[in-house]
């Protein structure tokens, strides 16, 4: 089977993280999950943007996305989750927001990191609990790699973009699930969720909200320089979308 193609992991593989706000069970129930995943799926399908595995749990979701432009899957992602947040405050019968501030960001970086990417994704209900089998799962895209009929995001094209065939890539995906080499991942989240920790913390000293730091220089150097001495791991795009977004 081929390899992955070098010029695919010079574009842009991101792994993403939508979170409720305050953690909240915002992915709650069949019908809000399969709400999201439609919603996905019908901006994604007007874009070259490739989903390559997903997984939405109560409180979170996790996507990895393949896009040239990374505004461009940054664009699909706003867009979808305003979506989501007005069909979610209708049917809740609430206001506010939904979403928190900012999303993780972490681009995939080479081959090893992106097969465990994948099966970091499709292992989430397993290790919070939730099943003791991969495919007993009904809202991740395992069942759609290993079973044709039940593809709804999952394409051709994005299976051949990874494992270099739409046809025989079995053998190797079942692999990627096989054994423990989710580690980088799990600590690049970690490190993710004690950086907003110090966020959160710096937040509260300076009496601030993270609107107005991102307005002052000054403070959001401040920040920075604290993220980055605490040894706390900061990606591109985690600062990206600390300052930008």
């Amino acid at each position: 089977m081929p390899r992955l193609a070098r010029k695919y992991l010079e574009s842009s593989f991101v792994h993403i993280i939508v979170q409720g706000l305050d953690r909240q069970y915002i992915f709650k129930g069949n019908f809000l999950k399969s709400s999201y995943r439609t919603i996905l799926k019908k901006n994604i399908s007007e874009t070259n943007i490739q989903l390559i595995s997903y997984c939405i749990m109560d409180n979170h979701a996790h996507l990895l996305l393949y896009g040239e432009n990374f505004n461009d899957i940054s664009k699909i992602m706003h867009k979808s989750n305003t979506s989501y947040a007005k069909l979610y405050n209708k049917t809740q019968k609430r206001v506010g927001y939904v979403f928190r501030d900012r999303y993780f960001v972490q681009t995939i970086l080479n081959e090893k990191q992106l097969f465990n990417c994948i099966a970091y994704i499709h292992k989430n209900p397993i290790n919070a609990g939730i099943v003791k089998l991969l495919s007993s799962y009904n809202y991740s895209s395992y069942n759609e790699y290993i079973d044709i009929n039940k593809r709804f995001f999952i394409s051709n094209n994005a299976i051949k973009l990874v494992f270099g065939s739409a046809k025989e890539y079995l053998n190797l995906f079942h692999e990627i699930h096989k054994f423990e080499l989710i580690e980088d991942i799990k600590d690049i989240i970690e490190e993710h969720q004690n950086a907003d920790t110090i966020i959160c913390e710096y937040l509260q000293s300076t009496c601030k909200s993270l609107s107005e730091i991102k307005l002052n220089k000054q403070l959001l150097g401040e920040l920075l320089v604290q993220l980055r001495h605490s040894g706390r791991f900061i990606s591109k795009g985690y600062v990206s979308n600390l300052t930008y977004k």
